[in-house]
């Protein structure tokens, strides 16, 4: 983790060559309290080229009970692979992000 004006940043690496197709990988995160977070990263296919039309899912989990899920919302990877979610992370939660390939 990085400081960076009084605020942490981490970044998440994961590697396209180890991705298989139709095969879904799931990151959990856990943030720290503030009114907003901003989750925004890239996808990469398994050539470590911009997926395009990837799909990211973010599911809230309640930190003492794995099956009480709830999923936030879903968006898809733009021309350069990327993608931006905004949520209001709460301390009693944890963060899952599931990605999924482009259709195509």
């Amino acid at each position: 983790m990085k400081s960076m004006k009084g605020r942490s940043q981490a970044s998440i690496i994961l590697c396209g060559s180890k991705l298989r197709r139709n095969r879904q990988y799931n990151v959990n995160v856990i943030l720290r309290t503030h009114r907003f977070q901003i989750i925004r990263g890239t996808v990469y296919d398994h050539s470590q080229q911009p997926s395009i039309g990837a799909v990211v899912q973010i599911t809230q989990i309640r930190a003492d009970d794995n099956n009480k899920r709830k999923i936030l919302g879903y968006c898809s990877t733009d021309e350069n692979g990327e993608y931006v979610f905004a949520i209001s992370a709460l301390a009693c939660m944890k963060y899952e992000m599931a990605v999924y390939a482009p259709l195509s």
